[in-house]
């Protein structure tokens, strides 16, 4: 992360003294002349430390520091002045708006420690402040610790799964007392440090290294299914193995060179279970299917394990091939019945998935982590395919650690961009606004897709701030398109659920919208339609005050996955954008017109714009002009530019396709 220093004096003659001397130093440099310039700056770069002079023309030091504070509240700031002015800047360091007063002549030593200090403290900051974003947003069980192995702080999904409640004096080796030395320093001090490890109370773990700093790093935990001696099976415990008995049978035919193949199978629902039908109802449920599951087992001269409730093992050491091993899974699942008791009640679904040795794995525990990690990845999906474990599951978990951690960082690193896409509106023939898209360049990493970051940055919370940086941004586009007399009616973001849920949410926008002076209905926020059902009565008071603002609601992916529209009315909704998905065949598709013509006019009658997105060829346009939707949005007007390249897109599109029109 570069260190970005900006130097703020009225001056000429000492900005230039100061830039030569932090540019010889290493610092990205920034100088402005003015508090205005400064702004400017801080706009486009946000400096992570600020030098400043006290006395300036028209706007003076303290009232740049006051606007710093407000806008950029992490940077800090040094008032770099003349001594006379010591008992004003006093009370500026007694509000926390100034970090330090250095006096005018400076000296180079002092200077450069003040400043390097100033970095330090803030990257600590930063870091902390990462950390208690990840602690509180992550539904991961995570643990940060010292550099030497101090547990510091434990977050409550980690706390319940540890079973502690208190970490004073507690480290890592504690808590992984089977761990060896050499995996000890690899957790503390590798990057991507990953290992498996066992509990003070035998429970497996998985542990990988989440976020790193100087002095301290964040783990994520992943408990696997704790090790269950099989009092669920009464009189057949005496045949089902428990988990010491698995790696047994898993050793004995490791040893013959025998090809084996370890299964995991889990019930996916066993907690909706016990919710509907009750723990003790549910508990007599598990023990029908340990038997049912018993039963086929013998059959395919296969053995059971059972690791909890919902958790079993097959060991299949007669197989010829891997088609073999699909095959007896598929008689195991297919024939598969409960007692007629519980058949109205429950439906079972299974997650299985599988392992084959040696290929997979030359060690029982290897082989049983392994395929416990396939399973787990699978209860999650909607997939009821049997799954192989794929070493690159590790690869592809790791990868997805480093863009979370690179995340926290992409702002600062000026990695993240934005690029519009045009939106054309059908009744005045002409592009009336545009949605802007965000984009992630990695220096390492490459382009890094939105569809891959977002979802990482949803779960782990960097959308919050990233949305802020996104709002940003695109209020100084509209300042810039408004310098160069380009006329937009307004541009769209995209809103994140977790962002809006914020308690500060509409005081940050409010005070982004105040920085730049923008008429908030030049903006247009997306939110996602399920989100929006799922937390409606969460949301509407919020939604109220942005629109009551002059910001316009839109409710984006609309139709691919509520089939009822009441909600529609609950919300103060402007704009229903279609989803891509729903319009792909409506050239064609009698059905697809039908549906389309329909939501189109619902939404007329509810006093709502319909945007369509996703258009790609002109006979989906004329279509979509037919059953009278108001705005396109896809390839066929434009792909998403650069801010550089937007408005000559602009006088493109509008040409293009309005003589098109015109001409048909």
């Amino acid at each position: 992360m570069p260190n970005k220093l900006l130097l703020v004096d009225d001056e000429q003659a000492i900005l230039r003294a100061l830039t030569r001397l932090f540019k010889r130093a290493g610092y990205s440099v920034f100088s402005a002349d003015s508090a205005a310039g400064a702004l400017a700056i801080m706009h486009q770069e946000a400096c992570q430390v600020v030098i400043t002079d006290f006395r300036m023309p028209v706007m003076d030091g303290a009232a740049l520091l006051a606007e710093l504070k407000i806008h950029y509240p992490s940077s800090l700031c040094i008032v770099l002045s003349g001594f006379a002015d010591f008992n004003s800047v006093l009370a500026l360091l007694n509000a926390g708006s100034a970090f330090r007063f250095l006096q005018k002549p400076w000296e180079e030593k002092t200077l450069l420690e003040e400043v390097n200090n100033a970095f330090v403290i803030y990257n600590e900051r930063r870091y902390n402040t990462l950390v208690n974003q990840l602690m509180s947003s992550s539904a991961d069980s995570l643990i940060e610790i010292t550099n030497t192995g101090r547990l510091v702080r434990v977050n409550g999904v980690a706390k319940q799964a540890l079973n502690l409640d208190e970490v004073q004096g507690l480290t890592l080796s504690m808590l992984l007392p089977t761990a060896t030395e050499q995996e000890i320093a690899q957790l503390l001090e590798s990057h991507t440090g990953h290992g498996m490890f066992k509990t003070t109370s035998g429970k497996d773990v998985e542990i990988f290294v989440k976020v790193v700093d100087k002095l301290s790093r964040v783990l994520q935990l992943i408990l696997h299914a704790d090790p269950f001696s099989t009092i669920f099976l009464g009189a057949n415990s005496s045949v089902v193995m428990d988990q010491k008995a698995i790696l047994r049978s898993a050793d004995a035919l490791l040893d013959s060179n025998h090809p084996f193949a370890l299964v995991a199978i889990r019930l996916k629902n066993y907690e909706y279970w016990s919710e509907m039908i009750g723990f003790s109802e549910a508990e007599k449920l598990a023990n029908a299917i340990s038997v049912t599951l018993l039963e086929q087992t013998k059959s395919l001269a296969a053995q059971l394990g059972q690791l909890a409730n919902e958790q079993y093992i097959l060991v299949l050491d007669n197989i010829s091939s891997e088609l073999d091993v699909h095959k007896k899974l598929t008689v195991l699942i297919q024939s598969f019945q409960l007692p007629d008791f519980f058949k109205s009640a429950v439906r079972v679904e299974f997650a299985v998935s599988y392992c084959i040795a040696p290929d997979d794995g030359k060690e029982s525990r290897q082989l049983l982590n392994n395929v416990l990690i396939s399973n787990r990845l699978l209860i999650n999906s909607n997939s009821n395919f049997f799954m192989r474990y794929d070493a690159s599951m590790i690869e592809r978990k790791r990868e997805q650690l480093l863009i979370s951690e690179a995340l926290f960082y992409a702002i600062e690193n000026n990695q993240l961009y934005l690029n519009y896409q045009p939106k054309f509106d059908l009744l005045q023939h002409k592009v009336t606004s545009c949605e802007a898209l965000l984009r992630w360049q990695h220096p390492t990493l490459g382009f890094v897709s939105p569809a891959v970051f977002i979802p990482v940055a949803e779960q782990e919370g960097q959308i919050v701030e990233v949305g802020y940086w996104v709002l940003q941004r695109v209020c100084q586009m509209l300042v810039n398109l408004q310098q160069q007399g380009v006329q937009l009616d307004k541009i769209a973001i995209n809103i994140s659920g977790k962002q809006l849920s914020q308690d500060d949410f509409i005081t940050r926008v409010e005070s982004i919208l105040s920085n730049f002076d923008i008429d908030a209905s030049l903006l247009e926020f997306e939110l996602t339609e399920s989100w929006l059902v799922e937390n409606m009565e969460k949301s509407v008071e919020k939604l109220n005050r942005l629109k009551a603002s002059g910001i316009t609601i839109a409710i984006d992916d609309f139709g691919t996955g509520y089939s009822s529209l009441s909600y529609l009315s609950k919300l103060p909704i402007d704009v229903i954008k279609i989803d891509r998905s729903l319009i792909t065949d409506i050239a064609q598709n009698l059905n697809t017109q039908s549906m389309v013509a329909n939501i189109t006019r619902m939404a007329h009658d509810m006093k709502m714009q319909v945007v369509v997105e996703g258009v790609e060829t002109l006979e989906q346009l004329l279509m979509l002009r037919q059953l009278k939707c108001d705005v396109i949005q896809g390839f066929l007007i434009a792909k998403p530019q650069p801010e550089d390249n937007f408005v000559n897109i602009l006088a493109v599109a509008r040409t293009e396709i309005s003589s098109l029109l015109g001409a048909l």
